[in-house]
């Protein structure tokens, strides 16, 4: 009999890889903007826009792959 984990795990594998997947993508356009000399105000703007659309998409789909990886399901 196979032991299996709740979904939750599942679940906060998701949360915690949008929330990754933002913070990343935040700080990579904040860096990319500044050092391409864009205002601050500027810079927070498009990248707290860029990171809302793109970040939580590339964290979830991270995370799945980490869950799925990690608790050995098949592919």
């Amino acid at each position: 009999m196979a032991i299996t984990q709740p979904q939750s795990g599942l679940t906060s594998a998701l949360v915690t890889g949008a929330v990754i997947g933002f913070v990343t993508i935040f700080a990579i356009m904040c860096t990319a903007l500044l050092i391409a000399g864009a205002a601050l105000t500027t810079t927070l703007g498009i990248a707290a826009f860029v990171a809302a659309f793109g970040g939580p998409g590339f964290g979830t789909m991270f995370g799945a792959n980490w869950y799925v990886h990690r608790s050995g399901e098949p592919h």
